[in-house]
């Protein structure tokens, strides 16, 4: 027997508990407890809440309300911090100052940053509970009783023009507490749009009511109630089902809870989806229902009063849907809302009320058991419904659809279970956005912490990313040590420059020419292209692999800075690593430059490759951030490399406008940054070119005469030298010349 989700062997009733009577399997039968016309039975003023007691202010002089349990006002709430805020009497009345909480403190729906001095009728809330100020004492309720849900003309359209289309169209839904509704349909009816309409991820044209506040004005307020399971996993499933939950805690629960809380806090979610045997396990080691069932528990570690689950059977066996179900179930009855968008019906009557949409209009919302009947449907397969509902041409598709929503809302169904319990609602609606929404307070820095640890932890357990951050650039330079020589970033000296060049023209050439700065810039080039590419790699699928993980951190205030700076400090130390084993595994055989501009060479080409990286490791979030799904990261990353190879302008000559194009390139930067510490002009300057001459044959007609009697012989010598003869600047050419 189960009271509330607990298994009890006895407990005394109150108005609105649940009992449920089942065996294991999940097979039940309810019953809801009403003390109707009860004498001296204190009725809550909140919808879902109940009254928890009342505290006399009387003449002390502070009052302390927290999750403390020697707090004056002990509220127990794992999103209530230990001292949460603090009532002090002064000569105008009291004053509430909020203790730099982690959720807020609110008065009549707006959260406080300054003391705030308290009138009669003052609601303060403060987690799931309100304290109503009455002067002399404070009211106490809480929402253990469950939430109230009301969705009021919720609309949603989408596209411009002509290709505009209404999602959903004037949809009224009110859940009570403690209530597991279902939201049901064909494909692209709309069920997962209503759903984030409800829960306020997506918002829609239209009111939603918590407990009849303003769910889109004072989303601040109820953001930690709110529990959402989307599609996709909230899990990472390289860590243990213990650190994941871990790592969740620290982010969602206030900083001054301990780790001994932390730690029973995750045994108690763990035991309530029956998980606890799993515990240690890696989560990519737990099948689909298994892995489901962890992302509802890190959702119940704040022990939401609303919960949201977006196809959570979906892709399970008919054994582990039927448990999914009863797991929900027992959630409802423990005192939460509950709602579920699915496509399985084998199951639905778990759920106390089912809501049928299609073409985006609401067509039936009432217990599953009087469904068929609704439809004219004879058997209690629910597929007949979709048949009724669905058709091969999309304009008689919508056509059905506006024929049931009339009939429905002509219904008695549709009095019971929705104009009835909205005519309750307040008449005085506040309009959306009327006052500008504070920022909810976050330590940025705390969660900066939380999110590089867990990171660490990630990066530990993939194998495979940790060999590409430690053992890529290193392999890049024993294969640069196969190609290089050890004087490409240094030069040779004149005399072996001109022994190099002579050597070449006694081999028979022509010319010689001696130019180390190509072979120089090459070797900075695979150097510079080495650290874009570790860049963009290392972190091009770091946000797409885990956005519906970020999307939901986000909605409990996971703040963008410091998510990104966690991922660029991890890849940040990796990069320091790898630049400094590649400058160290290259210069075993190429020796670098001694002297840079400001600095030694090897440090300030060491700050120029890390930058680089850094440079690249944004580029490639940006990227990550920017593709919709992991498959199309490669092609991405292909594009932006080839771009920054070709306008780096080393491999070709940049005329024009390309020459701009190579300004956005990390290359061209990397490799200049490179070039100047190594000094690539002087390298330039080393450049020396030697010609050997072509010999010249010319006719030469003489004269002999008889010589003279006296004629006495004379012996001539020529005598050969050589001279350099300027031809161009930095240029010379030796040119033999004959002189007797």
């Amino acid at each position: 027997t189960f009271v509330n989700g607990q298994r009890v062997p006895g407990v005394a009733l109150r108005d609105g508990d649940i009992l449920r009577i089942g065996d294991p399997q999940g097979n039940s039968v309810s019953l809801t407890f009403r003390t109707v016309g009860a004498a001296g039975v204190p009725v809550a003023p909140f919808p879902g809440t109940i009254r928890m007691g009342q505290t006399v202010l009387g003449i002390k002089t502070a009052i302390f309300i927290g999750r403390d349990p020697t707090s004056d006002i002990h509220l127990p709430a794992p999103i209530v911090s230990r001292q949460h805020a603090r009532i002090d009497r002064t000569r105008q009345g009291h004053v509430i100052t909020d203790l730099h909480s982690t959720n807020g403190t609110f008065v009549n729906g707006q959260r406080i940053s300054r003391p705030h001095l308290l009138r009669r009728g003052d609601v303060v809330q403060i987690g799931p509970f309100k304290l109503v100020y009455e002067a002399t004492s404070l009211q106490q309720y809480a929402a253990t009783g469950g939430v109230r849900l009301d969705g009021i003309r919720l609309s949603r359209q989408v596209g411009q023009g002509a290709k505009r289309k209404r999602i959903i169209k004037d949809i009224d839904i009110s859940v009570y507490p403690r209530e597991f509704v279902a939201l049901v349909g064909a494909s692209g009816a709309g069920k997962t749009t209503l759903l984030n309409a409800l829960n306020g991820f997506i918002r829609a044209e239209g009111q939603v009511l918590v407990n009849g506040d303003d769910l889109y004005q004072h989303f601040d307020l109820y953001r930690a109630m709110i529990g959402y399971v989307p599609q996709d996993d909230i899990i990472h499933k390289n860590l243990t089902v213990a650190n994941a939950l871990r790592y969740a805690a620290r982010l969602r629960l206030p900083p001054d809870t301990s780790a001994q809380e932390i730690e029973q806090r995750i045994d108690a979610v763990l035991q309530q989806v029956g998980m606890i045997g799993q515990k240690e396990q890696v989560v990519s080691s737990l099948s689909g229902g298994q892995r489901k069932r962890v992302s509802i528990a890190v959702e119940m570690l704040a022990r939401p009063n609303l919960f949201f689950l977006d196809e959570p059977t979906s892709g399970l066996d008919p054994g582990l849907e039927k448990k999914m179900m009863h797991t929900l179930r027992h959630l409802a009855d423990g005192g939460r809302t509950v709602l579920l968008v699915t496509h399985a019906t084998a199951n639905i009557t778990q759920c106390d009320l089912v809501c049928f949409l299609s073409q985006g209009r609401m067509v039936y919302f009432e217990p599953p058991e009087e469904e068929p009947a609704f439809f004219g449907v004879r058997s209690n397969d629910f597929a007949d419904i979709y048949a009724q509902l669905d058709d091969a041409d999309p304009r008689t598709a919508r056509q059905k659809a506006a024929q049931w929503e009339r009939r429905f809302e002509q219904s008695e169904q549709y009095r019971r279970y929705v104009a009835e319990r909205q005519r309750a609602l307040s008449q005085v609606q506040q309009k959306i956005g009327s006052q500008a929404r504070r920022r909810p307070r976050v330590n940025s820095l705390r969660q900066f912490s939380i999110l590089t640890h867990r990171y660490l932890n990630l990066v530990f357990q993939d194998k495979l990313l940790l060999t590409v951050l430690l053992a890529v650039m290193p392999v890049i330079g024993l294969l640069l040590l196969l190609i290089s020589g050890p004087n490409w970033l240094v030069g040779d000296s004149p005399v072996e420059i001109e022994r190099q060049l002579m050597a070449e023209l006694a081999g028979g050439g022509s010319s010689a020419t001696y130019a180390i700065v190509g072979k120089s810039q090459t070797l900075l080039f695979i150097l510079a292209l080495a650290a874009v590419l570790l860049g963009l790699f290392a972190s091009a699928y770091e946000v797409v692999k885990e956005r519906s993980i970020y999307l939901r951190e986000r909605m409990v205030m996971l703040r963008l800075l410091p998510y990104l700076a966690s991922k660029v400090a991890v890849l940040g130390g990796f990069a320091l690593i790898q630049c400094l084993l590649l400058l160290f595994v290259v210069s075993w055989k190429v020796q670098l430059p001694a002297q840079g501009v400001l600095l030694s060479a090897p440090v300030e080409m060491y700050v120029t490759l890390v930058l680089g990286t850094l440079a690249a490791i944004t580029t490639g979030l940006f990227i990550s951030a920017l593709v919709p799904n992991s498959n199309t990261v490669i092609y991405v990353v292909l594009l932006v490399l080839f771009f920054q190879i070709i306008f780096s302008g080393v491999l070709f000559d940049l005329p024009g406008m390309t020459g701009r194009l190579s300004a956005l390139t990390l290359t061209r930067w990397t490799v200049e940054g490179l070039g100047t510490s190594a000094d690539i002009e002087r390298l330039n300057g080393l450049t020396r070119t030697r010609f050997r001459p072509d010999p010249i044959t010319e006719d030469v007609s003489l004269e002999i005469e008889r010589p003279d009697p006296d004629f006495e012989p004379v012996t001539v010598i020529t005598v050969t030298q050589e001279i350099e003869v300027p031809i161009q600047p930095d240029i010379t050419r030796t040119v033999p010349i004959s002189v007797p």
